[in-house]
């Protein structure tokens, strides 16, 4: 049978409102289970039963499945979660500000917008006077103008073109690069994310098929090891006790003492499937801010691997 969620505190303010109206949408929808509800969306059970816990705002997208598995429209709920998000102190981004349609274009000297589409900027026409060179070689970005060289002429006038040339390339160069680079934006880097819940798993395998309840809980301990190599000095963070089915908050994860949740010296162990064993360890967190290390061959099978939380740092 599975545990009830814990009762939520009736002053506990916006958050915990926001919680209670999603437990009601589950009891209006009949009450489905959490392993139900994940099957439904590919969110993890500890996922969808922590945006109902009301310690903390859930990310939208698991609001969102939320509600889809309760057969109900997720669009109502966004602009409150929103509203939620900006009193919580982390308002979204402004929108970028529209340009104004009937604002002047800048322009340079001649009149010709500055704009990015280099289409709109105007050809010379036949009546402009053009700047030209001392031969009367006119001086603009169109190479195909410009008159082959006789027998007549000499070397010094060669270089010239050949100068010119090369500064109509630079400055088409130049244009061409802002134009990209005005029209070309980077994609925002994936950031990992900063905490999720994770649910234990405080059992052993025994023999080739039995997962059993460990006979000791599972607790944070201040280091990544299984015990202090002193016996005067305890790893354990004093009243983290917990048993199978119990949420907790990890941040990121590290590597520390090889885990087990065998007996290794149970020869039908290796054909165990619920076997585990794994170096890696989560730091997580209890809602009074006490802190610790928990391997996560003590987490359910869905909640292993690091949940693409960050690596801790200290």
């Amino acid at each position: 049978m599975p545990r009830p969620q814990r009762e939520l505190d009736p002053a506990g303010g916006p958050l915990v409102e926001f919680a209670r109206d999603l437990r009601a949408l589950r009891e209006q929808a009949g009450g489905p289970k959490f392993t139900t509800m994940a099957r439904r969306t590919g969110r993890s059970k500890t996922a969808l039963a922590d945006a109902s816990a009301g310690r903390h705002l859930p990310r939208w997208e698991t609001v969102e499945d939320y509600v889809r598995a309760c057969d109900a429209d997720p669009e109502p709920w966004r602009a409150r979660w929103d509203g939620l998000r900006v009193s919580l102190g982390s308002p979204p981004p402004p929108p970028a500000e529209e340009p104004d349609p009937d604002a002047p274009e800048p322009a340079d000297q001649r009149g010709v917008p500055l704009t990015s589409d280099v289409s709109r900027v105007p050809p010379l026409t036949s009546g402009a006077e053009e700047p030209a060179d001392d031969r009367g070689v006119s001086l603009t970005s169109d190479v195909s103008r410009v008159p082959p060289l006789t027998s007549g002429d000499r070397g010094p006038a060669v270089g010239k073109r050949l100068v010119l040339v090369a500064a109509v390339v630079a400055v088409l160069g130049i244009g061409l690069g802002f134009v990209l680079g005005r029209v070309t934006v980077p994609d925002p880097p994936v950031l990992p994310q900063t905490v999720e819940a994770i649910e234990v798993q405080n059992k052993v395998a025994l023999g080739a098929d039995r997962l059993v309840e460990d006979r000791t809980p599972a607790y944070l301990s201040t280091e990544a090891l299984a015990y202090c190599a002193s016996p005067s000095r305890s790893c354990k963070v004093p009243g983290t006790e917990m048993a199978s089915g119990a949420a907790i908050v990890a941040n990121c994860w590290t590597t520390g003492q090889m885990m087990w949740n065998v007996d290794l010296a149970d020869p039908d162990q290796a054909r165990n499937p619920e076997r585990a064993q794994s170096d890696l360890w989560y730091r997580a967190s209890f809602p009074d801010g006490r802190t610790g290390y928990l391997s996560e061959v003590y987490v359910v099978r869905g909640d292993r691997g690091g949940r693409d939380l960050p690596r801790c740092t200290s």
